[in-house]
């Protein structure tokens, strides 16, 4: 039976969804409600997942939804990845960071019909991808950078000092100065100036073109999937 894994923190919302994609094609669906769920239900022992469904926000959670896109494209590839979201502006920047690194197979706005949400849903198990709903077309662009990969984020971490950099950033708590980073990252304000510059070239690849660090820290934040085992393997690499 083919098995679909749906992750929101809307539960009673959730459940009702999950009952209508079973009852009316016929899968086996099972649920969670914080991206940390993923992990434990690829792992749960009752056969692969065909179709994932995740949310982008989850209110109270140090995140987003594409930690556990990323989890799912890393432990399960054949699992086809539909983004469930009401496209809300703050979520925009995640969700285009999330279509552009990850093969989402297509994007379903929650408040769109049921039988158009299921019928999508229907449509991605028998075509492998299926129209983006409308209502969110808007948010993404028309055509994926094929140079941005989930690989590309090494490119942003050279060396320990720029780990070091990224680390600060995404540990820096309330507002993101120069003086504040450099305290987190134990270095000279002018040395968190000069990776940062160096890294312009780099960073417009992703959208940042000359990027203040407050807006590094939102999207160190936003793409941590990608760019943490990066941090770790260059700060391993220096402590070695």
């Amino acid at each position: 039976m083919t098995r679909v894994l749906m992750i929101d923190d809307a539960t009673a919302l959730t459940e009702l969804f999950a009952q209508a994609i079973a009852d009316d094609l016929g899968c086996d669906v099972v649920t969670g409600n914080h991206p940390d769920d993923a992990a434990r239900i690829l792992a749960d022992g009752r056969g692969p997942i065909d179709v994932a469904l995740i949310d982008l926000s989850f209110p109270g959670y140090d995140g987003f939804g594409i930690e556990a896109l990323a989890e799912i494209d890393n432990s399960s590839p054949d699992t086809m990845l539909v983004i469930l979201t009401h496209g809300d502006e703050w979520v925009a920047e995640v969700l285009r960071d999330a279509w552009e690194l990850l093969p989402v197979a297509t994007v379903i706005s929650k408040s769109a019909p049921l039988d158009l949400q299921l019928a999508t849903i229907r449509t991605v198990l028998d075509e492998g991808t299926a129209p983006i709903d409308p209502a969110i077309r808007p948010l993404l662009p028309a055509h994926r950078n094929p140079a941005r990969t989930p690989d590309s984020f090494g490119r942003l971490v050279p060396h320990a000092g720029h780990a070091k950099l990224w680390a600060a950033l995404i540990d820096t708590r309330g507002e993101v100065t120069l003086h504040a980073v450099a305290s987190t990252a134990e270095l000279k304000p002018n040395t968190i100036k000069n990776y940062r510059d160096a890294l312009y070239p780099e960073l417009e690849l992703h959208g940042l073109v000359r990027p203040s660090l407050a807006e590094m820290r939102g999207f160190a934040f936003r793409c941590r999937p990608f760019l943490q085992p990066h941090i770790d393997c260059a700060l391993d690499r220096s402590s070695a």
